[in-house]
């Protein structure tokens, strides 16, 4: 009897740290409510709606390039919104970190479609820098690379 039961208090304990437990909180909820609320106002070409994500002093590193608010909302947030819209997106997996105020999140996606018919395959990886103000959750840095899978 004794072993019939410690062999079932064995298999209970690994069934039960064998499945994930952890939800997303409520911050890391937030913080990735933000990010894709900010890449649907990039496609649905809502400057208004990404100003709004982004910090006064948000920088932008996305092909070679360093930007300010200013200069991605006037530059190559247009032309993103194209690309974007023209492509499909799975998400293939991403990592929330919170400290405080302040949280960054590495995402790797799939894209993949034809832009300015050029048929794309893309690994695209995005790391965002987020900061905690008044309540909020704004974006205050991103760096944006994709590489071909082919």
């Amino acid at each position: 009897m004794l072993t019939r039961i410690s062999l079932t208090a064995v298999l209970l304990f690994i069934i039960g740290t064998s499945i994930p437990v952890s939800q997303p909180s409520e911050s890391e909820k937030n913080v990735i409510s933000t990010l894709d609320a900010f890449h649907q106002a990039i496609i649905d070409n809502d400057s208004q709606a990404a100003k709004n994500l982004l910090s006064e002093s948000v920088l932008i590193l996305e092909g070679g390039n360093i930007e300010t608010k200013k200069e991605y909302l006037s530059h190559h947030f247009h032309s993103d919104g194209k690309f974007l819209s023209a492509m499909k997106r799975e998400i293939e997996s991403r990592n929330v970190t919170i400290k405080g105020n302040t949280a960054w999140v590495s995402t790797q996606t799939h894209t993949w479609g034809t832009y300015s018919d050029r048929k794309l395959d893309l690994n695209s990886l995005e790391l965002a820098v987020l900061k905690k103000e008044e309540g909020h959750w704004q974006i205050t840095a991103l760096h944006w690379s994709s590489a071909s899978q082919d």
